[in-house]
């Protein structure tokens, strides 16, 4: 979409920037708004809600998108998409929370992340083979697809909301969209600049590879398809071998992983070298994606698992929203010098080690517990 954008509709570099800011600042509130609701309402009404959403959204994106005249509405369309996955996001790491114990937890969000990358890999593959009839073409298969999550939600998940033995019942429950607690608060910040290194995935490194590189936009496709790949063929192993650790040692790891994968664009030369590239990225989404949901979930009491999911949800968007800025500023600044932009972008990385390094020392010397009043073994 960020080549899209640039080159068949005409919008300059660092409107596309903004573009895909405004798609994060969507996602800000409206993953409080969705962690709210799975609390309230249960997570299986609000995915429900999110697919048809979603579903209304890209259909009718996939309509308009096919005239060139109609670049505001299709922007303002496209920015608009982000509700849907607000409100399944938070709801479906809430879930996964619910229907596994603090020492199965990291591995649920695995199973969780390799069919979520399966998709992954399989969507830019499919993108690529597909656009050439169309761009429209692939927010149909989209549309599809959030229908085929719908249909699944509602007849395999069966409206469990808490987890086995919980103390809070439906007349307990109050709708709320905020929750604050300090381990969050420190935490969510070290995730913010983790996610403005991770958020150059969708916007700057195509932006890089087809503007300074010259890739073409039907092999942009093949850089994510690695991605995926890797996730489901990486996961496990990579989570078991770190398994003996702290939840803080793959954070950390991970984004160190991430600023080397992003430093090393710079010298990649062509479209086999980023896939290299994606795939030292890939290792850092490994280590920390999966950690990340189970570290809140283990802060959060059991009635605002949801809500501190969307919390989290928010804070990420919040990288999300200024990183893309960020990179299509410096593409366009510095787009001869791609040594600098990377590195400038790796700043982030290294203030997010900093803080989960604060976050760690923090945690243990207060020993945080979780409702059940055990640790919470971060």
């Amino acid at each position: 979409m960020a080549l899209y954008f640039e080159e068949s509709l005409g919008i300059p570099i660092s409107v596309v920037g903004i573009i895909f800011t405004l798609l994060s600042v969507g996602s800000i509130f409206f993953s409080l708004v969705g962690g709210g609701l799975a609390d309230y309402i249960g997570r299986r009404n609000t995915l429900i809600l999110g697919a048809a959403i979603s579903f209304l959204l890209f259909s009718s994106l996939s309509f308009i998108i096919q005239d060139r005249s109609l670049v505001v509405p299709v922007v303002i369309l496209f920015i608009l998409t982000s509700i849907g996955g607000a409100f399944v996001f938070p709801s479906a790491s809430a879930l996964v929370s619910d229907v596994t114990d603090e020492k199965e937890r990291v591995n649920g969000f695995v199973v969780y992340r390799i069919l979520s990358n399966l998709g992954w890999a399989v969507g830019p593959l499919t993108g690529s083979l597909i656009i050439v009839y169309g761009i429209h073409w692939i927010f149909i298969l989209v549309s599809a697809c959030s229908i085929m999550q719908g249909i699944i939600v509602a007849i395999f998940i069966r409206g469990r909301n808490r987890p086995a033995g919980s103390q809070i019942t439906k007349e307990k429950r109050k709708f709320g969209m905020m929750a604050f607690d300090r381990l969050l608060l420190l935490f969510s910040f070290g995730t913010f600049f983790l996610t403005m290194v991770a958020s150059q995935f969708s916007v700057t490194l195509p932006l890089y590879a087809g503007i300074f590189m010259n890739i073409p936009s039907s092999s942009i496709g093949y850089i994510y398809a690695v991605n995926g790949a890797l996730v489901v063929i990486g996961q496990y192993p990579i989570t078991n071998a770190l398994k003996r650790f702290s939840d803080m040692v793959p954070m950390v790891l991970g984004t160190v992983f991430y600023s080397l994968g992003y430093l090393s664009v710079a010298f990649a030369g062509n479209l086999y070298g980023l896939m290299v590239s994606m795939a030292i990225i890939t290792v850092g989404e490994n280590m920390t994606s999966p950690v990340m949901n189970s570290v809140v979930s283990k802060i959060a009491p059991e009635d605002k698992v949801a809500r501190f999911m969307g919390f989290l949800g928010m804070i990420n968007s919040t990288g999300r929203a200024l990183g893309p800025s960020i990179g299509a500023f410096l593409i366009s600044a510095f787009l001869k010098d791609g040594v600098f932009v990377w590195l400038t972008v790796d700043v982030f990385g290294a203030m997010a080690v900093m803080i989960f390094l604060i976050f760690s020392g923090y945690s243990s010397r207060h020993g945080k517990q979780n409702q059940k009043g055990g640790p919470a073994g971060l």
